[in-house]
């Protein structure tokens, strides 16, 4: 790992709070002062939009945003999917929206939607035209929460149920990208990985989105395990890894949840390889996975799709007979009608 990525991977465990040492107390006083002038330049981006001396453009088609107000981890690519999936299923032809810049992202949803429906760029206003020129019925603007430029017909936020605001501190003394006040956009609450919390905290999570957004529907799901497919893409049942020795390998912001998915399904994990979000793996990691396979007597490698769009580029000669990609799929436990009726307002032009 490079000396940037143990960096990064250190002040994100500060905005995390998962240190607490002298020098860690230093840095985290920086962080803070910084998260001030963080604040600041977002109170003045919401006064421009308020004001309305920023535009936000509205397009010819309706628009769904998926979003969040923390820093990764709630699942918005694979609830982007499910989108889209959805918005097939009901006969409309949707474009998925993205930032692009060789996101990892854009590169797993190219293998699961039709390339043409993908439309990767900064200027999302200028792709939302060519999008909506094309004949597209309806737009999905991916991670569009801060994107204010794009007016939309339902605003999807997501939330992560463990940890949904952080440690309640703007960025970079926190997760957190906008203030909890900026809630009250939102046209729909999707809680993400409820079956890593109780009950009670469930409720009290809901509690807290009702009294800093009165009246906006919540909504709970979870990822499940669906199937595993290996490197030729042959699918097999989820739980086809249970009692094998596993070592789990991902780049992404909440590795502990990929490990409780697998663990889930039975599989015994011998070893996980956490590395940080958006990690561009190299040659020597691959070789240094394939040793410790054989150190370990490891029958499965399990990764997940974000992953795999990179690990596929390296030689993984002697271990592609262990590689597996966990497929997840969104399931909604709570709130399906609320959700759908959102949804089908979009469909029938009516908006949020």
């Amino acid at each position: 790992m490079t000396k940037y990525k143990s960096f990064k991977a250190y002040i994100f465990s500060l905005m995390k709070d998962e240190r607490g040492g002298f020098a860690d107390i230093t840095v985290k006083g920086l962080l803070r002062f910084l998260s001030w002038i963080y604040a600041a330049a977002i109170k003045l981006i919401d006064w421009t939009y308020r004001s309305g001396i920023r535009r936000e453009y509205r397009m010819d088609v309706p628009v769904v945003s998926v979003g969040n107000i923390t820093l990764g981890g709630t699942g918005k690519t694979p609830f982007t999917i499910f989108l889209a999936d959805y918005f097939s299923a009901a006969e409309k032809r949707s474009a998925v929206l993205i930032r692009g810049y060789g996101r990892d992202e854009s590169r797993m949803m190219k293998d699961e939607l039709p390339e043409e429906s993908i439309f990767v760029g900064q200027d999302r206003v200028r792709n939302a035209r060519r999008a909506a020129r094309s004949g597209w019925d309806v737009l999905i603007l991916d991670d569009g929460f801060q994107h204010r430029r794009i007016g939309r017909d339902l605003n999807i936020l997501m939330l992560d149920s463990v940890s949904p605001f952080g440690n309640g501190f703007l960025f970079p003394r926190g997760i957190l990208r906008e203030p909890v006040s900026s809630l009250k956009r939102a046209d729909i609450f999707v809680l993400t990985k409820t079956d890593r919390i109780d009950t009670e905290r469930r409720k009290d999570i809901v509690r807290e989105l009702e009294k800093a957004a009165p009246g906006t529907p919540v909504v709970l799901t979870r990822h499940r395990p669906s199937f595993l497919t290996d490197v030729t893409g042959a699918a097999y049942p989820a739980d086809s890894i249970s009692g094998k020795r596993v070592c789990l390998v991902s780049g992404i912001m909440d590795p502990g949840y990929f490990a409780f998915l697998t663990e889930e399904k039975g599989a015994i994990i011998v070893s996980r390889r956490d590395y940080p979000d958006h990690y561009r793996y190299r040659q020597t990691d691959i070789d240094s996975i394939r040793a410790e396979c054989a150190d370990k007597g490891i029958e499965r490698i399990v990764v997940t799709k974000k992953d795999h769009v990179k690990i596929k580029e390296l030689d993984t000669s002697g271990i592609e007979d262990k590689l597996f990609v966990l497929n997840v799929v969104i399931d909604i436990v709570e709130g399906k009608e609320r959700f759908i009726a959102g949804l089908s307002s979009v469909n029938s032009g009516q908006g949020a």
